[in-house]
């Protein structure tokens, strides 16, 4: 980890808590799934932990996944693409440093996002529409305080927050459509 990775990441635990996007805590495009590995030569083995890309869950039907699987790709472009000094940046970060017409295009990138998944089965609720517009925003408003403003933003992540409020959703709503009913009534036996 670079010694200036540091400072940026003190400023954001300040500014946004314990809240990280892309460690430790959840992960909105990677999941880490661990198997045995035998050793050819002694027949040892060993659990072995490995990234690999966020599977879509079953439970959610192939055209939402399919939207969830396009709102993840870009997202990771916008967001966490380049890797320096142990922080993780995408596109929005290096467009961002332009003064003004950088913050609009970083808005117009995000909002594409947002529309992208609003292309699910049913649109998106009201409350989660207001979550993700909520995460834009807050990204717009930092970027616009120069420098400091730009790496705090990079550092928020808007798109991989929406991401994750996209996933929840999706999971909440077909879990849900997908538990039995049970009828607490009795019905009435015919003699």
């Amino acid at each position: 980890m670079g010694l200036a990775s540091y400072p940026l990441k003190y400023l954001a635990r300040k500014v946004f808590g314990d809240v990280e996007i892309g460690s430790a805590f959840e992960d909105p495009f990677f999941e880490e799934v661990e198997f045995e590995k035998r050793s050819f030569w002694s027949g040892s083995s060993k659990i072995v932990k490995k990234r690999r890309d966020k599977s879509i869950p079953d439970s959610i039907p192939q055209a939402d996944g399919k939207i969830l699987r396009r709102v993840r790709k870009r997202a990771y472009s916008l967001d966490m693409k380049f890797h320096i000094f142990g922080i993780r940046f995408g596109w929005l970060g290096v467009i961002g440093i332009l003064p003004v017409v950088g913050d609009i295009l970083v808005l117009w990138l995000s909002l594409q996002v947002y529309k992208e998944a609003m292309k699910i089965n049913g649109g998106l609720p009201p409350t989660v529409s207001a979550q993700m517009i909520t995460n834009i925003a807050v990204d717009f408003g930092l970027g616009l305080v120069p420098i400091v403003g730009d790496l705090v933003s990079v550092c928020y992540k808007a798109n991989s927050r929406n991401v994750l409020v996209l996933e929840k959703h999706l999971k909440s709503k077909y879990n849900r459509l997908a538990a039995p009913v049970t009828s607490t009534k009795r019905t009435p036996v015919m003699q």
